[in-house]
């Protein structure tokens, strides 16, 4: 089991420094977003699917499997320095997780599950970077995507 002190984000991060990270993949309490993606190793460079799970304090922890009793890794979005799409990256639906002198390369299992990750990943970044998150800016946010739910609905019921 590795401990707290292991993870990248306590190098990254001073201020977590004491925080245990070992958070078992079902027990978040604040998830922003999780799931099954694809990730690169970064000696190897095979593909493996893993776990991540993005919480609304700025932490993407990485895990095997959603059963996972601790994390692989964990990331401190205030550190990351962006996360973009790879335009014909080595896999389908790849993106670029960037900090300072290191990258992160992922795969999701379909353009819409990419894009998703995307947002996520991009407002954790925002979030960990700005001194006073606005929660306005959520609830903004959720609101479009409840309209364009409906829009799409709609468009359904003319066909």
């Amino acid at each position: 089991v590795a401990g707290a002190a292991q993870y990248q984000c306590i190098a990254d991060d001073p201020s977590l420094e004491g925080r245990d990270m070992r958070i078992a993949a079902g027990k978040h309490p604040n998830v922003d977003k999780k799931g099954m993606v694809w990730r690169q190793s970064s000696v190897l460079k095979v593909w493996k699917e893993c776990h991540i799970v993005v919480t609304k304090d700025s932490l993407m922890y990485w895990y095997t499997s959603p059963s996972d009793a601790y994390p692989e890794e964990v990331i401190a979005l205030k550190k990351a320095t962006g996360v973009r799409r790879q335009e014909g990256g080595p896999r389908p639906h790849s993106f670029i997780l960037s900090g300072k002198g290191v990258v992160y390369p992922f795969a999701a299992n379909s353009e819409e599950d990419m894009e998703a990750w995307l947002r996520t990943i991009g407002k954790g970044i925002v979030r960990a970077t700005t001194t006073e998150w606005d929660e306005t800016s959520d609830r903004l946010a959720e609101q479009q995507a409840q309209g364009e739910e409906r829009a799409e609905e709609g468009a359904q019921g003319d066909q």
